[in-house]
């Protein structure tokens, strides 16, 4: 029997609907709703109330709401009969097992992914103290196939400087590295502040670069700056 969080995760990818997009959808109603929220309805991590269901529902164009998430069990054949009625509907029963003909086939045995646990950081990508990794300022969460192989950790951004591709409170996937090629995505520290920036070397400066470049100018490196990386955005 699937949880309600099971449920949640099931008509979403129905919907082929990304966590992003249902949070985005969410948002569009009035909701301050994260795609790191939806995580945690779908892991069980907490439970969603009522009127989020409803307006989950409503995004998923769900119309029987009751058909979709009737975890009941489908009630026994026999449980509006009296003993006789009983013992003719299991007499018939093994009529059918002995003819051979209606043998059920073993259920197939699916293999799923390993979970892996994973640290989940909280970053603001405008100001922070740049120490977040090394604190204990993170959850611990389990993660499947959703997430990179090589990932290390994850990031929950906040902010609006790297639209379209990042929005506000999307989870990031990282692999630790200490440096990055030139038009990579990563999580920097610079002058005791993270971000989440596109590396980019320019008429010999070290620049990093808001996706969203109408609103958020490049931050510069500097020769006695304190700089370092953290690492890529892989996911």
């Amino acid at each position: 029997m699937k949880n309600l969080g099971e449920y949640i995760q099931k008509l979403r990818t129905d919907c082929h609907m990304s966590q992003v997009e249902a949070a985005c959808a969410f948002r569009d109603r009035g909701y301050n709703v994260t795609n790191q929220m939806i995580y945690n309805w779908e892991s069980g991590r907490i439970r969603i109330s009522g009127e989020l269901l409803l307006i989950l529902c409503d995004i998923l164009e769900i119309s029987d709401i009751r058909a979709a998430f009737d975890r009941n069990t489908v009630p026994s054949l026999l449980y509006d009969l009296n003993e006789a009625g009983q013992k003719m509907v299991s007499d018939y029963a093994d009529i059918l097992r002995a003819s051979g003909l209606y043998k059920k086939e073993p259920a197939e045995i699916l293999s799923f992914p390993a979970k892996r646990t994973m640290k989940l950081f909280h970053l603001p990508v405008s100001a922070g103290n740049g120490v977040y990794l090394d604190s204990d300022a993170y959850d611990e969460i389990d993660v499947g196939s959703e997430v990179p192989e090589t990932a290390d950790f994850g990031v929950t951004i906040s902010g609006d400087s790297m639209e379209p591709q990042y929005i506000n409170g999307q989870t990031v996937w990282v692999r630790a590295q200490k440096e990055l090629e030139d038009g990579e995505i990563g999580i920097f520290f610079h002058n005791g502040e993270g971000f989440i920036k596109k590396l980019e070397h320019q008429n010999g400066k070290t620049l990093l670069i808001s996706l969203n470049h109408k609103k958020y100018q490049p931050r510069e490196i500097k020769e006695n700056d304190e700089f370092f990386v953290f690492g890529k955005v892989v996911g």
